[in-house]
């Protein structure tokens, strides 16, 4: 049966074995800007929200550091460090042209009193009437 000419019904999909999984990683560096470096060693944690969106945030301890993504110029090289501790050597790991530059800004809570204010200022805001409409004709008829 045919819903329209061209086009056949499907009951049923066949096996999905003609569509992949492929899992991309893509590698991002961080610019903490400003941080204490003392702050980074005493962390054993961290939290980062809204990596894929336009402005992630970190959280080091008790510090929100605020995100913002940058195309390099260049290509940055990522290395690791040698799994033998008695030898100074290193392993490229892979390279990025992604950066995200952090910068520390303070969360504050929204206060009671100022929801109400805003609720109470746009009640009592006067209502627009409706303007009727009139035609504009040009001077010359």
């Amino acid at each position: 049966m045919s819903l329209c000419s061209g086009y056949q019904k499907v009951d049923q999909f066949g096996p999905d074995d003609e569509y992949e999984d492929e899992e991309e990683i893509f590698y991002v560096t961080l610019e903490l800007g400003h941080v204490e470096p003392t702050l980074i060693a005493s962390c054993d944690s961290y939290q980062l929200i809204g990596l894929d969106t336009a402005t992630p945030f970190l959280q080091l301890a008790g510090t929100v550091l605020k995100g913002r993504h940058e195309t390099l110029l260049g290509t940055e090289l990522l290395f690791s460090d040698a799994t033998d501790a008695s030898t100074d050597s290193v392993s490229y790991v892979k390279s990025t042209r992604q950066r995200i530059y952090f910068r520390e800004v303070r969360l504050e809570k929204k206060s009671k009193t100022k929801e109400k204010v805003d609720v109470l200022d746009r009640k009592l805001a006067p209502r627009r009437s409706r303007s009727k409409k009139m035609e504009v004709v040009p001077e010359d008829y």
